[in-house]
């Protein structure tokens, strides 16, 4: 016979799972063939191309580290900063495709959030309801979505809540085994994602600061910390080898001056405030939602809002919102009752409600000006110290976990107001319907349809001989992902994708016009046969110039027209695809000489 325990698992399992099926349909059914993402979808199709690369270098015998089939015919390396992840990621790519490598570590977040979110908010809360609400809430926002749909890494959030119980463990027992656990838990959180580690150490600041203030004995005091000394120990031993390439990489950009360390240890200052949550951000239904996304678009860009269709998705939900209103209440009403129960309640709500100021805080810009009054907020400090960090915006996620455990409280003091089984079930299954519409997000479905790719990537791939191509317009202040993803289909080298301020980077940032001569020379010295002309690209970039050049294109004699591909588009209205696309030229280098380019150093 199964338990009552088992029984309520059973449920929160089959709950996230089908939840999950409906929320990312018809994914479930096209693991191979789809990917996750929306409009504003790009960064994908990178780790898409990174997986192909792993499988077919394997396959080719090549050095997986060694990326010579982009920004040739210098390539690049691969930094590999995630030991652990990239070690399962070579597994999946190997063993499967690059579609179901991302779906099936897409998904899995979700099932993997629901079930330890739900173990968390269970164990503070003693409520099958109140548990599987916050489970809900913080597993199916927007955030996650968003995450999923254009950083994988950043989509793993199950490991945070973890965390947090591992903590409240750690305080409860105050045995070894308890500091382990923990160590073990903050470490899968960092071997994910970085910054999320980041946004565990200040929450393990929190939960310190607040338990000096909740427990006033010395040496209770003085063991938690010793034990969060063996927690961190623990977490370094394990995730060592993330930390050192981290850590590795951070420096030696540092030390370069390349775009590395531009763009890796030290970040832009101003992004701090376009990466910053801003007061519509968090009440906001997201974009997506079908109902009321378009609303929260016609804010888009605002200063009320922010720029970022992905950054900002932060919307916390009003059912949570007035939920952790409500337990805020009762948690003021709390501090005058006495006993242990009421102890215990009070405790767990205080720290989730000092841990969401202080995420809140976080995700503010460096400074507030109030009638010229600076105020500065604990990003502009932070950034002394960390400056390889700028979305602070991200810490809406650790205020959504919050949030999602304080409306778990909220709805379990609602539920104690009625006294039969059925009107409790019946209250608790209302709520959680509200919450799910309140993050629905299709019509129409985000999915990508993968299946086919434009026709000239066919032809290319048949056409004979080890070549390298060039695709314009070229992509010269980062890599433009979908060239990267065509080339699983059509496996030949290119010069795209190269870093800004490598040497690559700065050769092509001397051919960028292909309507000059000289371009063409530099193309055959590099070993380049076809060149893609994208026409779109050119006349929807709003530039005279732009147009010009496509225009001008053709009279170039080092290069010869091939052939033109006409315009492409998706076979269903409701799902977008990576098969749609303007109309692409094909143009052969002819030139008869060959130029080296000259870079300066």
């Amino acid at each position: 016979m199964f338990s009552a325990i088992k029984i309520r698992k059973i449920i929160i399992i089959l709950l996230v799972v089908v939840i999950t099926v409906i929320f990312t349909f018809p994914l479930m059914v096209k693991m191979n063939t789809c990917l996750p993402g929306f409009a504003s979808t790009d960064e994908p199709y990178a780790a898409l191309w990174h997986f192909w690369w792993t499988k077919y270098s394997s396959i080719k015998h090549l050095d997986y580290s060694n990326l010579n089939m982009i920004a040739a015919p210098f390539g690049q390396q691969n930094l590999g900063l995630y030991c652990y992840w990239n070690s399962i990621n070579k597994f999946l790519s190997i063993t499967t495709s690059p579609a179901f490598t991302y779906n099936v570590q897409f998904l899995s977040s979700f099932i993997l959030t629901g079930l330890i979110t739900y173990s968390l908010a269970f164990r503070l809360t003693g409520s099958f309801f109140a548990a599987a609400l916050a489970a809900l809430i913080f597993t199916f926002c927007p955030y996650h979505f968003a995450r999923g749909w254009q950083h994988l890494g950043l989509a793993h959030i199950q490991w945070m809540p973890l965390y947090i119980l591992s903590m409240f463990a750690l305080k409860e027992n105050k045995v070894f085994r308890s500091a382990v656990f923990a160590g073990l838990a903050f470490a899968l959180v960092t071997v994910f994602d970085m910054y999320y580690a980041y946004f565990m150490l200040i929450a393990t600041t929190v939960f310190i600061v607040y338990n000096f203030f909740w427990q006033k004995g010395f040496k209770e005091n003085i063991r938690l910390i010793k034990l969060f000394l063996i927690c961190a120990g623990v977490a370094l031993i394990v995730a060592s080898p993330d930390i050192f390439s981290f850590l590795k990489f951070i420096f030696s950009a540092a030390r370069s001056g390349n775009a590395a360390g531009a763009y890796g240890y030290v970040r832009p200052f101003e992004d701090l405030f376009s990466q910053s949550a801003r007061p519509l951000s968090y009440l906001l239904p997201s974009t997506e939602h079908p109902l009321f996304g378009g609303l929260t678009k016609s804010f888009v860009g605002g200063s009320l809002y922010g720029a970022s269709f992905t950054e900002h998705a932060l919307y916390l939900g009003w059912v949570g919102i007035i939920l952790a209103f409500v337990a805020f209440r009762r948690w003021l009403k709390l501090r005058k009752d006495k006993g242990p129960e009421t102890e215990k309640q009070r405790y767990y709500i205080g720290f989730f409600i000092f841990l969401a100021v202080t995420a809140w805080l976080f995700s503010q810009p460096p400074w507030w000006n109030i009638f010229g009054l600076k105020i500065y907020m604990p990003s502009f400090f932070m950034y002394k110290i960390a400056p390889m960090f700028r979305a602070y915006c991200r810490f809406g996620i650790v205020l959504m976990l919050a949030v999602a455990v304080l409306a778990g409280f909220g709805l379990k003091f609602i539920l104690e107001r009625f006294k039969t089984a059925k009107t409790k079930a019946a209250i608790a299954v209302l709520f959680i319907f509200l919450a799910c519409f309140e993050f629905w997000n299709y019509p129409p479905f985000k999915v990508i349809d993968l299946s086919r790719v434009p026709s000239v990537y066919y032809w290319l791939k048949a056409q004979p001989g080890d070549f390298t191509i060039a695709e314009y317009p070229l992509d010269l202040n980062g890599a433009n992902t979908m060239y990267m993803f065509y080339q699983a289909t059509h496996e030949k080298k290119m010069i795209n994708a190269t870093t800004p301020g490598t040497y690559a980077n700065k050769v092509t940032q001397t051919i960028k016009q292909l309507s000059q001569e000289r371009t063409s020379r530099i193309l055959k010295w590099m070993g380049v046969k076809y060149v893609l002309v994208h026409k779109d690209d050119y006349l929807n970039s709003g530039l005279a110039q732009e147009a010009e050049e496509l225009e001008a294109i053709i009279k170039n004699s080092g290069i010869r027209f091939v052939r033109s591909f006409s315009v492409e588009d998706c076979p269903s209205e409701n799902i977008m695809c990576v098969r749609k696309t303007g109309p692409i030229d094909v143009y052969e280098v002819v030139a008869s000489n060959l130029e080296k380019p000259q870079i300066v150093q």
